[in-house]
């Protein structure tokens, strides 16, 4: 019957003579490169462009703040199911709804047809009691595989599958959320087991920048931020800002999230950051690759600190960023290996300079507490028990809790600023080492450490709070080579 009325619609034969069938896209063969719900997902063409469709015909039960019973069944189903799997999607019919801010929602739905039999993702889910079939009216359209989708429903309730059991969904283990910010003290008891268990499983929930992701370990039910160890993307546009973000960063977010969004990863963990709660790892993408060295060989990372010198992978890292830097590709776009040869001797022979003895009368024993590790033999330290560091984190604090400042703030490279750390968001003493296209590398004189802010995270410091009234609070310590005997000349070496 309704490949007859469908018949009459094509001819528009007398009911139908005035019938104007709905404007769909053409059909598109695509990869699924997100799932939001159960009937609903993200695809991308050849070309990269995403397109939101939701399934025809069907409806499963809402996510929401507050999930529908089977709902998170149903959405974890579509995940498996088709996350990273080409599709063929054939566009059906629009339909216009009420959005949640009042205003008018088009959404667009179609069937999505994968594997080489041209599985029905729709059908699917109702024959397994995640999804209901929709009842339209007479005359509204509806998917070309109604029927199936009719008949698959009805073998569901007989069989009393899912939500046609009377039963509410089995409850899994709780998740531990170690990502928020009020968990960092809690993540830190976590990091040993981690550790011990080498490479752990995980999906990847969230990714918020190139080289930043929340994970959902699957053993442990804990859903940890993980920092690409020694690997540094530029900064990616926020939603919360006017900045548009550093040269490639939102490239190199479309990079990580193409690659590693909702599909099942490794992660090998190495540290924790004592601040923020971050852990600090390695991910293994589902093709084995090293999500690291894939940003650093397309360009869209560099290394960054001596954690890429401390990593289990330091030699794959520094072999990867050669390979874009002999290339100049995208962040190496401007690089000049003489310019860098030059301030790496600068650095080398400031470095001897600090390296002259001290006499022995001169020596004093302090209790240090450790702020930044440079390397093995070079770090930065607060003297212990000296409060002078809280006291000035408060001043900094109450400076520039105002509003900034109306006129633009540009300083220039030498110049000491306060700075807003990214990883806590709280101000600090810096000094503006390197100046790039909106955005400053910056050196924290009270902790040694460094990081990459935009614009608007910098501000005139306090005269009061100048680094002449109050010395830097970061003291850097270097360890003296060690002492080697002169070999034998009996042999024994």
């Amino acid at each position: 019957l309704r490949e007859a009325e469908r018949q009459a619609k094509a001819g528009r034969l007398r009911l139908w003579r005035e019938y104007v069938p709905p404007q769909a896209a053409s059909e598109l063969l695509g990869r699924v490169v997100e799932v939001v719900s159960g009937d609903t997902l993200v695809v991308a063409d050849a070309a990269n462009n995403e397109t939101r469709y939701s399934l025809s015909s069907i409806r499963c039960p809402r996510m929401g703040r507050e999930p529908e019973p089977y709902a998170a069944e149903a959405k974890e189903a579509l995940r498996r199911l088709l996350i990273g799997k080409k599709v063929r999607v054939t566009p059906e019919y629009h339909r216009s709804f009420e959005g949640q801010g009042g205003g008018v929602q088009e959404r667009l739905f179609a069937a999505v047809l994968f594997d080489k039999a041209d599985r029905n993702a729709a059908e699917v889910l109702v024959a397994e009691g995640l999804a209901s079939v929709s009842k339209h009216g007479g005359a509204e359209e509806r998917s070309a595989h109604y029927d199936a989708l009719c008949d698959a429903e009805a073998d569901a309730i007989a069989a009393k599958k899912g939500m046609h059991s009377g039963a509410p969904p089995k409850k899994g283990a709780a998740v531990t959320d170690l990502s928020l910010p009020a968990s960092k003290e809690r993540a830190k008891s976590f990091l040993s087991n981690f550790t011990r268990g080498g490479k752990l499983r995980g999906v990847v929930q969230y990714v918020l920048s190139g080289s930043r992701l929340k994970v959902l370990l699957l053993k442990d039910h804990c859903l940890v931020t993980l920092a690409l160890v020694g690997v540094r993307c530029p900064a990616c546009a926020r939603r919360d800002s006017p900045s548009s973000g550093e040269p490639f960063g939102d490239e190199a977010l479309a990079a990580t999230r193409a690659a590693c969004l909702q599909r099942e990863v490794e992660v090998e963990i190495e540290s924790v950051n004592d601040k923020t709660g971050v852990f600090n790892g390695t991910l293994t993408l589902p093709d084995k690759r090293n999500l690291s060295l894939v940003l650093l060989e397309a360009g869209l990372a560099s290394r960054f600190g001596a954690a890429a010198d401390r990593s289990v992978h330091a030699a794959d890292l520094a072999k990867s960023e050669g390979v874009a830097k002999a290339a100049g590709l995208k962040v190496w776009e401007d690089y000049s290996e003489e310019a860098a040869a030059e301030e790496a001797a600068a650095n080398a022979a400031a470095a001897a300079s600090e390296m002259e003895p001290i006499p022995d009368a001169q020596k004093q024993r302090v209790e240090l507490t450790l702020t930044e590790i440079a390397d093995g033999a070079h770090f930065y330290a607060h003297v212990a028990g000296d409060d002078t560091v809280a006291r000035l984190h408060a001043k900094l604090a109450s400076a520039c809790a105002g509003p900034p400042p109306a006129m633009a703030f540009e300083p220039k490279v030498g110049a000491v600023c306060a700075a807003r750390f990214s990883q806590d968001n709280e101000w600090y003493r810096a000094k503006v080492t390197k100046r790039d296209k909106g955005s400053y590398t910056v050196f924290f004189l009270d902790y040694g450490n460094c990081d990459v802010v935009s614009a608007e995270r910098v501000r005139p410091l306090d005269p009061t709070l100048a680094p002449s009234v109050l010395s830097a609070q970061a003291v850097e310590c270097r360890l003296p080579p060690p002492l080697l005997d002169e070999p034998s000349s009996e042999g024994g070496g």
